[in-house]
C-alpha cells in the first residue's frame, strides 16, 4: 500500500535556501559591509576613550573675534635650492683592441639608450699603438671626431645630440698611409652621462583658517642669480629670471585656496579648516639660490565675535574635578573666560598663561554643580575671550582629593 506524503512546493524550498544563504553570508562578511547590505547607517565619529561619567566635547568653532584684519605668518625658514650637474657612467669596459688592414677598417660598437634631456661624453685611454692608425668616433654611422692616437693618451669628446632613443656609438680604426696593418689598444672606454638634478625644496605647510577666507601670500628673499619658480600645490605663483636679492611677495590665487578647502574633506559648514599647502622653490638649470626668511602669510579679515556655549554632564562625587581646554591655535592672544551655570561661577585663563595645547583648571564640585540630578552635575559653560582662539576640545574629569 502506497503511503501518501505531503509535498512542499519547490518555490518554498528555493526561498528557504535563499534566506539561509543570505544569513550565512551576513555572518561571514565584515560588519560594515553587512550594515550597508541591511541599509543600516553605521558611520561613527572617532573620539578619545572617555570613562563613563566624565565629559568630553569636540569644538569646531572659534572663540572671540577681531574688529580689524589680522596678519599671521607661518615661517618656512632659510634654506638653499640648486640645480647641480651630476655625471654618471652608463657604459664601461677595458682591454679593447681594434685593428685595420688593407682589407678594410674595423670598429668597436656600443648600443646605448639616450635620454633627450642629458648630455653624453665618450672617454677613452690609449694603452698602446702599432703604426699610425686613424681613430674616429661616430654616432649612428656619422663621424664626429677623428685623430691619430698616441700611447697613454686620454681622449674625451662630447657625443652629438640625438633625436633617437636607441643609438650606436662606434670607435673605428682606419688604415692611415701605406701599411699592411695598423692597430691600437684601449685600456678604458667609458660613456658618461651628464644630467642636471633639480634639488627643489618642497615644504609642507598646514594652517588653520576660517573657511578659507582671507588673503594668502608667500614672502621670500632670493639670493642668487638665474631662473626660479615658486609654486603652491603645483601651481606656479612667482617666477623670476634673475636674482635681485630683494624681498618678493607673491599672492596665492583663490583657486588654490578653494581647491585646498575641497581637499580638506570637511563639510562646507565647518568654520575652522586645517588647510594643507606644498610650497616648492624650483631653480632652473645650473642655478643655485639661498632662500632667506621665507614665510606663508595669511591675512584674516574681520571676524564677528563668538562666545560658544557647551552643555556638560559629569558624575557627581565628593571628588574635585579637572577641566581641560585644548587650544589648537592662538591667532590673537587674550584671556579666556569660562562662565558656568547653574553655579554662576566665572573662571579665567589669563592671557599670559594661555598656551597652545592643554590648558588645565582645578575645579571644586561647587563650581560645576549645585544639586545633583540622577547622580550627575549638569549645566552649561560659556566660553569667551578678548582675543581670537581656535580650540579643539573641552573635557571635565573627576580627581581624587
Amino acid at each position: 500500500m502506497a503511503i501518501e506524503r505531503e509535498r512542499i512546493p519547490a518555490v518554498v524550498i528555493l526561498m528557504l535556501i535563499l534566506i539561509g544563504s543570505i544569513v550565512i553570508y551576513l555572518l561571514l562578511v565584515p560588519p560594515p559591509v553587512a550594515y550597508k547590505l541591511l541599509g543600516i547607517n553605521n558611520t561613527t565619529t572617532v573620539t578619545p576613550s572617555i570613562p563613563a561619567g566624565e565629559y568630553y566635547q569636540n569644538l569646531n568653532t572659534y572663540i572671540g573675534g577681531n574688529s580689524q584684519p589680522i596678519n599671521t605668518s607661518y615661517t618656512l625658514g632659510t634654506f638653499g635650492v640648486n640645480y647641480p650637474i651630476i655625471n654618471s657612467t652608463v657604459f664601461n669596459t677595458s682591454e679593447v683592441s681594434i685593428g685595420s688592414s688593407i682589407f678594410g677598417s674595423s670598429s668597436y660598437d656600443m648600443d646605448l639608450n639616450f635620454s633627450k634631456s642629458s648630455v653624453y661624453f665618450i672617454e677613452i685611454t690609449v694603452q698602446s699603438v702599432s703604426g699610425t692608425p686613424k681613430l674616429s668616433f661616430s654616432l649612428n654611422g656619422k663621424s664626429f671626431f677623428s685623430t691619430l692616437p698616441a700611447k697613454n693618451e686620454t681622449i674625451i669628446e662630447q657625443v652629438p645630440a640625438s633625436s633617437l632613443t636607441k643609438n650606436i656609438i662606434s670607435i673605428t680604426d682606419s688604415l692611415n698611409g701605406f701599411a699592411l696593418s695598423q692597430s691600437f689598444k684601449l685600456s678604458k672606454i667609458e660613456i658618461i652621462k651628464e644630467a642636471g638634478k633639480n634639488n627643489e625644496d618642497i615644504i609642507p605647510v598646514k594652517i588653520l583658517t576660517f573657511s578659507g577666507v582671507g588673503d594668502y601670500s608667500i614672502d621670500y628673499t632670493p639670493i642668487g642669480y638665474g631662473g626660479l619658480n615658486v609654486s603652491v600645490n603645483n601651481q606656479v605663483i612667482s617666477s623670476i629670471t634673475s636674482g635681485t636679492d630683494a624681498e618678493i611677495t607673491a599672492s596665492i590665487p583663490s583657486i588654490i585656496i578653494s581647491k585646498a578647502v575641497r581637499n580638506s574633506n570637511l563639510s562646507s559648514s565647518s568654520i575652522i579648516l586645517p588647510l594643507n599647502f606644498n610650497v616648492a622653490f624650483q631653480p632652473s638649470e645650473n642655478v643655485s639660490y639661498e632662500i632667506a626668511d621665507a614665510s606663508l602669510n595669511y591675512k584674516i579679515p574681520y571676524i564677528a565675535s563668538n562666545s560658544p556655549t557647551v552643555y556638560y554632564s559629569v558624575n557627581a562625587t565628593n571628588s574635585s574635578y579637572l577641566l581641560t581646554l585644548y587650544v589648537s591655535s592662538i591667532i590673537k592672544n587674550g584671556s579666556i573666560s569660562l562662565y558656568f551655570t547653574p553655579s554662576n561661577t566665572n573662571l579665567t585663563i589669563a592671557a599670559n598663561t594661555l598656551s597652545i595645547g592643554e590648558n588645565v583648571l582645578f575645579l571644586p564640585a561647587s563650581d560645576i554643580g549645585i544639586n545633583a540630578v540622577k547622580g550627575n552635575y549638569s549645566g552649561t559653560i560659556k566660553l569667551s575671550t578678548n582675543g581670537l582662539v581656535i580650540p579643539s576640545y573641552i573635557s571635565i574629569k573627576s580627581v581624587e582629593g
